[in-house]
C-alpha cells in the first residue's frame, strides 16, 4: 500500500523573511531573493530560495499563532514543531509549539502574549482554509525558510 502524499506549498498571499524584508511569496519566482534560514550550526543566516514554481488550487489551512499572526500553506506543508522536527501543517494542533527565529538575550522578556518569548510560538488554531495557488522552492544548503510571522517551515 502506497503512501498518501499531501500537497505542499506556501500561499501567494503568505509573507516570507528575506533579506530586503517580508516579500509576498507570489513575488519571489524568478528572483533568487535570500531567504531567512537555521544554518546547520544554529544560528540565523540567509540562502538564497531558488526554482520557485505554481501550483493550482490546492486544500490550505490557516494556521493562527498565539501571537495573533496566522499563515496559510498547502496542508501537507513541513512546519517545525519545537524539538520534534517537521510536520504536515494540517497535523498541528492547538498548544502545539512552533520553532521560532525570535531570541532575545538573557534577562529580555518582551510583552508577549503567549508568555513564551524567544524559543517558541504556540498554535492558537488550525482552520480550513479552502483552495488556493501555492508556490515552492528550493532554500540553498538548509531546505527550510521562515515565513515572516516567525514560524520555521520546510521548503
Amino acid at each position: 500500500m502506497s503512501e498518501i502524499v499531501l500537497p505542499r506549498g506556501i500561499a501567494h498571499d503568505c509573507c516570507v523573511e528575506t533579506a530586503e524584508g517580508p516579500v509576498p511569496m507570489a513575488e519571489t519566482p524568478g528572483k533568487g531573493f535570500a531567504v531567512l534560514t537555521r544554518l546547520a550550526s544554529g544560528t540565523l543566516g540567509f540562502r538564497q530560495l531558488l526554482k520557485v514554481t505554481t501550483h493550482g488550487s490546492v486544500p490550505l489551512v490557516r494556521i493562527v499563532l498565539d501571537s495573533g499572526h496566522a499563515v496559510c500553506v498547502a496542508r501537507g506543508h513541513p512546519i517545525f514543531r519545537c524539538a520534534a522536527g517537521p510536520v504536515a501543517a494540517e497535523a498541528l494542533r492547538p498548544g502545539d509549539l512552533l520553532e521560532t527565529a525570535f531570541v532575545y538575550p538573557g534577562g529580555y522578556t518582551p510583552d508577549v502574549p503567549n508568555g513564551r518569548p524567544g524559543s517558541a510560538v504556540g498554535v492558537r488554531a488550525v482552520e480550513p482554509a479552502g483552495e488556493g495557488t501555492v508556490l515552492t522552492g528550493t532554500v540553498r544548503d538548509t531546505h527550510a525558510l521562515f515565513l515572516t510571522a516567525g514560524v520555521l517551515c520546510g521548503e
